[in-house]
């Protein structure tokens, strides 16, 4: 059994992981997001290497409660970052590293195959793995009908059509246009502008009722 790894010591081992993801210093906005929302279910869509489930997962330990499942298949597919194909060994080690065991629960798997028997009401979501606009919706559709009411949904790579870098840029990117769909449907977006776009979807149209009558054609149904 691997000895307790402190806080501190936690964060420092975390700060020198080369994890190279593009997700930046947006990881701290899913730490942030998961401190505060105090959620007992988490889940992402798309690790690599896991810089976004440490960063979780290292809320969540620091909380004291809730669990991360990190879905990912890890092998080579349309979408990985680079030289980051077949990943499941740095994620498990990265995770071991930080002291999350128990925290991260590394789900080796196809989204669709891990949404067939889900069932557990999700508090945090991050859609962060097939990039088409087809995959992207998939995800969206098989998981955030699960997300609570205060939930949030949150996603990587929002702002490639309105500042694509030319050394990554693709025409099948279908991120931004799908989460750009569930703004003009009524769902609230809010998007930070770095590390290629960050946005937060609370999964009701119209947004979540705070009293007293709800937004007109809102609806008090996630993911509809």
């Amino acid at each position: 059994m691997l000895p307790r790894i402190s806080i501190p010591a936690a964060r420092r081992r975390l700060a020198a992981l080369p994890f190279r993801s593009g997700l930046g210093d947006s990881a701290w906005l899913l730490y942030g997001l998961a401190r505060s929302l105090k959620p007992e279910v988490c889940v992402e869509i798309g690790s690599a290497r896991g810089k976004s489930a440490c960063h979780v997962g290292l809320a969540l330990r620091e909380n004291g409660r809730g669990k991360l499942w990190a879905i990912d298949p890890h092998r080579p597919t349309e979408w990985n970052d680079a030289d980051s194909a077949d990943t499941y060994a740095a994620i498990r080690r990265n995770v071991r590293s930080v002291g999350l065991d128990g925290w991260v629960e590394i789900v080796r798997e196809d989204s669709s195959k891990a949404a067939a028997g889900w069932s557990r009401p999700i508090d945090l979501l991050f859609i962060d793995g097939d990039h088409s606009y087809d995959g992207v919706k998939a995800d969206w559709d098989a998981f955030a009908r699960h997300v609570r009411p205060f939930g949030f949904v949150a996603f990587h790579d929002t702002l490639w059509d309105l500042r694509p870098d030319p050394r990554y840029a693709r025409a099948d990117m279908g991120v931004p246009r799908f989460v750009e769909e569930l703004r003009r449907q009524g769902y609230p977006v809010l998007t930070v502008d770095q590390d290629y776009g960050v946005s937060l979807v609370q999964p009701v149209k119209g947004g979540q009722s705070l009293g007293g009558r709800p937004p007109a054609g809102g609806t008090s149904e996630p993911g509809s």
